[in-house]
């Protein structure tokens, strides 16, 4: 299989710009500047002609909407199918508002979503200038002490990281990603500072040891974060922790070997509909031989990633936040137990129907 890779900054080049994430009245304000940048990682595959772009950004979401334009585009331009673009976010709290046209404080700005649409196109057309043969090793291990099921003290949530690289004909590893179930959400609401945050910052500190940034793919984190074992919410902590898990993923043992030798997607739909709320919900699945990835546009409870990982024929890659964004999706045992819950207009049970379609679709793809 041929793959290729891009990496861009996505921070705002104008002075004054506003935040996304945690309904903070500070994201009324102005941000205070750029802590450090955010950035966009993609990732293209190729096989026999078919096409996968993945453009991973550190954004909290991607609007469903924007996701069909881009898709439209794409396909329009590159002749891109319109099933095979993902548009996936690290789920980043103190993010740019800027590209969000539906975000209750209505900062959008047309200028910057211009911008962002040029990136997605430049970062394909980029990733298709330095296509190679390439061959994929992956590596997993279960990282405990920096998160956890978030509503359960104590208790572990989708603990294992997986990080998958790709060497070209040389033996070199030159693009990859790291696939963990947590929310990227270390500073507090309070902040006022633009920042990677949480996966971003780990992004640039893999970096030294994987020799390029790998994507940061976030799976099932809907009952997933570090609220029970962070120790502040502070930079000072953005760093302990950032520092800490890329030391845990650089020591994780990458020489499985994968087969990748095809693509294949499936898009599945899903409807839910009560007297109160209706959603025609999208997922899908992509085979690529010894990979399956799946993308859902929202929060999956972890379990369900456990339960995807278990069931799967090969190895699955959960994709998270993915092309919009419907909400949590929890197991029916953890309704009325916490906010996401009590809040979600996803009627009890639904998720476990969504799941089941999904391994079905796992099971026959090939």
């Amino acid at each position: 299989m041929n793959v290729g890779c891009a990496r861009h900054c996505l921070s705002p080049q104008k002075k004054e710009f506003y935040l996304i994430g945690f309904r903070s009245p500070n994201r009324m304000e102005p941000s205070s500047g750029i802590h450090d940048d955010i950035f966009c990682n993609s990732l293209l595959f190729e096989q026999d002609g078919k096409q996968v772009f993945l453009f991973s950004a550190d954004y909290l979401e991607f609007e469903e909407s924007m996701a069909e334009d881009v898709k439209t585009l794409m396909l329009e331009k590159y002749g891109l199918e319109r099933d095979c673009l993902l548009l996936a976010a690290t789920h980043d709290h103190s993010s740019v508002v800027s590209y969000h046209k539906g975000w209750y404080t209505g900062k959008f700005d047309q200028d910057y979503y211009d911008f962002l649409i040029d990136t997605i196109c430049q970062s394909y057309e980029e990733c298709l200038a330095n296509l190679r043969p390439a061959t994929a090793k992956l590596g997993k291990k279960e990282i405990l002490g920096y998160y956890g099921n978030r509503n359960h003290p104590g208790e572990k949530a989708d603990n294992e990281v997986i990080v998958v690289k790709f060497f070209d004909e040389k033996g070199n590893a030159f693009a990859g990603l790291v696939n963990w179930a947590v929310h990227s959400t270390v500073i507090s609401g309070d902040n006022t500072w633009m920042t990677g945050e949480w996966a971003g910052n780990v992004c640039r500190k893999l970096k030294a040891s994987m020799g390029f940034y790998p994507a940061m793919i976030v799976g099932t984190a809907g009952d997933c974060s570090n609220r029970n074992e962070r120790q502040g919410k502070d930079f000072a902590e953005l760093e302990r922790v950032s520092a800490g898990m890329a030391a845990e993923i650089s020591a994780i043992d990458v020489t499985q070997e994968v087969t990748l030798d095809h693509i294949a997607v499936q898009t599945l739909f899903h409807t839910i509909h009560t007297k109160e709320f209706h959603l025609d919900a999208k997922a899908w699945v992509f085979s690529l031989g010894g990979l399956q990835l799946f993308a859902f546009p929202g929060e999956l409870g972890s379990a369900f990633g456990i339960q995807i990982k278990k069931e799967c024929p090969v190895q699955a890659i959960i994709s998270g936040y993915t092309n919009g964004y419907y909400e949590y999706f929890l197991p029916a045992t953890e309704y009325g137990l916490s906010f996401e819950t009590e809040n979600s207009p996803i009627p009890k049970g639904e998720p476990e129907k969504l799941i089941e379609k999904l391994i079905q679709v796992s099971h026959s793809i090939d």
